[in-house]
């Protein structure tokens, strides 16, 4: 898989680079490490670097940031509200830029819990799982925003925003029919993605299997990456969700979702449990 710079720069809203900018200065004041998530991360790597059409517009800018404790995100926090630029939200995570949009901050990191957890002070009654956020910020690909002044910003790739919407999908009640699609949606593109070429160079295999198909063989590409990133905790908990979901004669929930959000060609149900069941061949193969 390459890390490489991903050059961006002219291509992005100036207003859009303003908040990176205003970000990224707090954040390297406190030196506090971050990456991009979320539909932001998916738009900046597959629109812009890649030309892939997005038919659902981003709305928000999700961030995930390594801090030790809960001192360390609320200086974070403060220190984005001290600029006069951020205003905080009844939301613990979220904060709004210029009063229009939404910046939601996600912690991870030593402040975890050991099942991987985080629960928001004061009172700690809401929780949420960060499995997964280590392994895609280790995997970040650095996204040059800017090149005068230049503007450098770590962002998830494909492989661990799958890692991450297979795992919040899983998380959500009811389940969230948009990590769904998200997930069809990086399966469906993931050659177009810049992966093409990797598939006589490094894949030679997939290319050889007599029912060879171009959008299933990307799915299990994917399927690798992901294994190469995952911890052995988040690879065993994604094979699991991914089992019950592609092995479950009573209800395919996973599936259900990404046929509400996704159109595809021919039998939608068999076509999408057989994106589900390449990308999970791809992680064991992986």
């Amino acid at each position: 898989m390459s890390k490489s710079l991903l050059d961006l720069s002219g291509k992005i809203d100036p207003a859009l680079v303003e908040v990176f900018e205003a970000l990224a200065g707090v954040a390297a004041a406190r030196h506090i490490h971050y990456f991009v998530i979320g539909a932001t991360a998916r738009d900046m790597i597959l629109s812009y670097g890649h030309d892939i059409e997005i038919k659902r517009a981003t709305v928000d800018i999700d961030l995930g940031v390594e801090v030790a404790d809960w001192d360390e995100f609320h200086a974070l926090k403060n220190g984005l509200v001290a600029t006069g630029q951020f205003e905080s939200t009844q939301s613990a995570q979220r904060l709004l830029y210029k009063c229009e949009l939404p910046i939601d901050i996600v912690p991870f990191g030593p402040l975890e819990h050991a099942n991987k957890e985080i629960s928001w002070p004061p009172d700690h009654s809401v929780r949420m799982n960060v499995l997964g956020f280590e392994d895609a910020y280790r995997n970040a690909q650095t996204v040059r925003l800017s090149s005068d002044p230049v503007l450098d910003i770590p962002f998830a790739t494909p492989a661990g925003l799958a890692i991450l919407k297979i795992i919040a999908w899983n998380d959500r009640t009811p389940r969230g029919s948009k990590d769904a699609g998200d997930l069809a949606f990086l399966m469906r593109s993931y050659l177009d993605a810049g992966h093409q070429e990797r598939l006589a160079e490094e894949h030679p295999d997939l290319l050889a299997d007599d029912d060879f198909d171009y959008e299933r063989a990307g799915a299990r590409l994917l399927g690798r990456d992901m294994a190469a990133v995952m911890s052995p905790e988040t690879r065993k908990v994604v094979l699991e969700i991914l089992d019950h979901e592609t092995d479950n004669p009573k209800r395919y929930r996973l599936v259900e979702d990404m046929m509400d959000n996704y159109a595809v060609t021919g039998d939608v149900f068999e076509e999408c449990l057989q994106f589900l069941e390449a990308l999970k061949a791809g992680i064991q193969e992986g």
